[in-house]
């Protein structure tokens, strides 16, 4: 077998090969960015980045913060007031000016670990409120021996005092871009310090449970419990605040510069609540909500990018995190296994569209990439995280690999085909051979075909009185003209033998009408002989003529050869037999012998006669036969008037009765006295005139050679 066969063979074997590895390769690479954090797949930055960048597409359609959230900001003001870090005792006068505004939980989202001047009324403060969540904070080191976890707690007297304590969760979820996306809101290695029986709760867990008068133990049912939940945070939408819209509000209209922060909370400065300059709605605001105190004095915060501001302080996460457990509203994840069906759709995808043309297959790799990026877009609004970027590349790297395959293979198999068939059916059959080549059947066979053998007469005489040089210059200008004929009408010239031409239809293209094609190739090609004829030679010999056979039936098609040459080609008694009607013309003197299945399907395109029933050598049964005469509609005044001279004669020869046949015959023989199959007939019937054939006589004429 030829490389270029080798390779049409090995094609669907390449690609399914490459679809497995790639498919175990691309969900190893995958499969860390769906499991817990903190390890992290191939795709994770990109897919979070892209959500990052949806966040911002639809940032108008967003919800707006919770509007009982509030931060109390521990500004640039409160700090030149009373010094960074401010002081215990303005904290403490802080808690009761809250909850002198109605507030119904306070956190502080500040560590108090260290004893300073003010723990007491810090303490006692925290003590009169009830509902105030501090911190404690934790240090995970890894040892030889394990995991050691070092916990720092806050004063005594806060410690004691406080409704709960919470540990910040930032750490925990925090991306290698400094991004926090994600929440944890019990780690299971980290006991509360006043109930080292049970799991701690981070600070939004607590600020949660507080506000929303839950037990602990039913958020870490829902939350902690077998395992921590990783959830997914939905930003609110940012807005733009007035810094300090009581003393702003005078000069609202006058002066265009007014002092904002972008946040979908509202910040109050610390230093406004201490000294009560609040607006009516910043006092609603604190009636009955949640109050997190936190810095955002520059410098004396961690900021933590959200997708709307690179420089968010930790503060505000914790907001968007407690509001989004308040109104259980993460964003959700489509199920990993889906994913995974996804994945491995997208990389087989293009191993399937192999099988359609190029310009399909490229059409429906980009509407799918299109459709995704719609649907992860769509199911972003509905509020689900959908994965784009790993879906995109797995069907991008697939579709790349085997495009760049069939290139390769194509570019080898075009210039097979065109090796191959471009000297034997027309240019046009070529292109579209070369454009589609599944269209190419390279292995064997069955068809229903047309097959033709063609055969120039008295070219051995012609032959033996020219030189060779003039010989080949005859023979190529004969055969070149009849075979274009041939390829004119959907023909595929199988080979030349000397100077006989075959050719065969329906292969390699289908052709429904394969019969009337090598019908009308026939005729056009004794048409075509007649028109050489005309510059024909004056010392040649014998003027050149042409007989030909024609046979349908099933045939096996296929290359056929060695490694090194091969050879697209027909076989089959079919064909054999095709060859001995090209033979018998000699016979009956006729230019062009059909079978009666050629007949049937060619029939609506030329005009023939009956030649008889004939047992050619080889075969047991007989069978009718014809001779084309001229293309439908188009026989000659001569004809017109001899056909039905002719037709009669057959019928008295086939009623036995041969005197009658005689004239018949001889009849049009005065028209055409050199007409073969009527002188054939003529010398028939008057033997049988003399001689009767016997009683059993079925009229089928033997053929005694090939």
């Amino acid at each position: 077998m030829s490389p270029e066969i080798k390779k049409e063979a090995k094609k669907d074997k390449f690609s399914r090969n490459f679809c497995i590895v790639f498919t175990a390769v691309f969900l190893f690479l995958y499969w860390p960015g769906v499991i817990r954090l903190p390890v992290q797949g191939v795709f994770s930055h990109m897919e979070d980045v892209w959500v990052d960048l949806l966040f911002r597409f639809r940032m108008e359609k967003l919800p707006a913060g919770d509007p009982k959230i509030t931060v109390a900001a521990l500004d640039e003001e409160t700090g030149k007031k009373y010094g960074f870090p401010v002081p215990r005792r303005m904290q403490a006068r802080l808690i009761d000016k809250l909850k002198e505004y109605g507030a119904k939980t306070v956190a502080f989202d500040v560590m108090f670990f260290d004893p300073r001047e003010g723990d007491a009324e810090l303490s006692a403060a925290t003590r009169r409120f009830g509902r105030v969540v501090h911190l404690f904070a934790t240090e995970v080191q890894d040892t030889p021996h394990g995991q050691v976890i070092t916990v720092n707690e806050p004063i005594a007297g806060v410690k004691a005092a406080a409704q709960y304590l919470g540990y910040p969760n930032i750490q925990d979820v925090l991306d290698s871009d400094g991004h926090v996306r994600r929440s944890m809101l019990f780690d299971r290695r980290i006991q509360d310090p006043r109930d080292p029986s049970v799991i701690a709760p981070s600070m939004d867990a607590a600020i949660a449970a507080s506000y929303l008068d839950k037990p602990l133990a039913e958020l870490r049912a829902e939350y902690g419990e077998p395992e921590p939940r990783i959830m997914l945070i939905n930003f609110r939408k940012p807005v733009e605040w007035l810094r300090h819209p009581k003393r702003d509000a005078v000069h609202v209209g006058k002066v265009q510069n007014l002092e904002t922060v972008p946040s979908p909370y509202q910040r109050i400065s610390a230093l406004d609540i201490l000294s009560g300059e609040l607006t009516p709605e910043q006092r609603a605001a604190l009636q009955g909500g949640i109050v997190i105190v936190g810095s955002t004095a520059l410098g004396y915060f961690d900021h933590y990018p959200s997708p709307f501001n690179p420089a968010a302080p930790g503060v505000e996460y914790h907001a968007n995190h407690i509001d989004n457990l308040i109104h259980g509203d993460f964003l959700r994840a489509t199920p990993r296994l889906y994913i995974l069906l996804i994945l491995v759709f997208m990389i087989w995808l293009p191993m399937v569209l192999r099988r359609v043309p190029p310009v399909v297959g490229n059409a429906a790799v980009a509407g799918v990439m299109v459709f995704w990026l719609v649907f992860t877009y769509w199911r972003f609004a509905q509020g689900i995280r959908t994965d784009l970027i790993s879906p995109l590349v797995a069907l991008f790297l697939s579709f790349l690999v085997q495009n760049v395959h069939r290139v390769l293979t194509e570019g080898a198999e075009k210039k097979f085909i065109k090796q191959t068939f471009g000297q034997f059916v027309s240019p046009d059959v070529v292109e579209k051979l070369v454009q589609d080549p599944s269209l190419v059947k390279l292995g064997g066979e069955k068809r229903n075909m047309t097959v033709l053998f063609l055969d120039i007469a008295h070219f051995t005489t012609i032959s033996e009185k020219m030189p060779p040089e003039s010989l080949i210059l005859f023979l190529n200008k004969y055969l070149s003209a009849l075979s274009a004929v041939i390829q004119a009408h959907k023909g595929t010239i199988d080979k030349y033998i000397g100077d006989c031409v075959m050719a065969f239809w329906n292969a390699p293209l289908d052709d429904a009408e394969h019969r009337a094609h090598a019908c009308r190739a026939a005729v056009e090609c004794q048409e075509k002989m007649a028109e050489l004829n005309k510059d024909l030679d004056p010392n040649l010999s014998e003027v050149p003529a042409i007989r030909i056979g024609l046979n349908s039936g099933d045939m096996t098609v296929g290359l056929t050869g060695s490694e090194r040459k091969l050879a697209y080609t027909v076989i089959g008694d079919e064909v054999n037999l095709a060859s001995r009607l090209e033979g018998a013309n000699k016979f009956f003197g006729s230019r062009i012998m059909v079978s009666e299945a050629v007949y049937e399907g060619g029939r609506s395109v030329a005009e023939a006669r009956e030649l008889g029933r004939v047992l050619v050598v080889g075969k047991a049964i007989p069978i009718k036969v014809y001779e084309l005469l001229a293309r439908k509609g188009e026989l000659s005044a001569q004809w017109r008037q001899a056909l039905p001279l002719y037709e009669q004669g057959m019928a008295h020869f086939a009623q036995r009765e041969f005197e009658r046949a005689v004239v018949d015959f001889e009849g049009v023989l005065k028209i055409f006295p050199k007409d073969g199959p009527a002188n054939f007939y003529v010398n028939v019937s008057r033997d049988y005139s003399a001689i009767p054939p016997p009683e059993d006589w079925d009229g089928v004429i033997k053929l005694t050679a090939k």
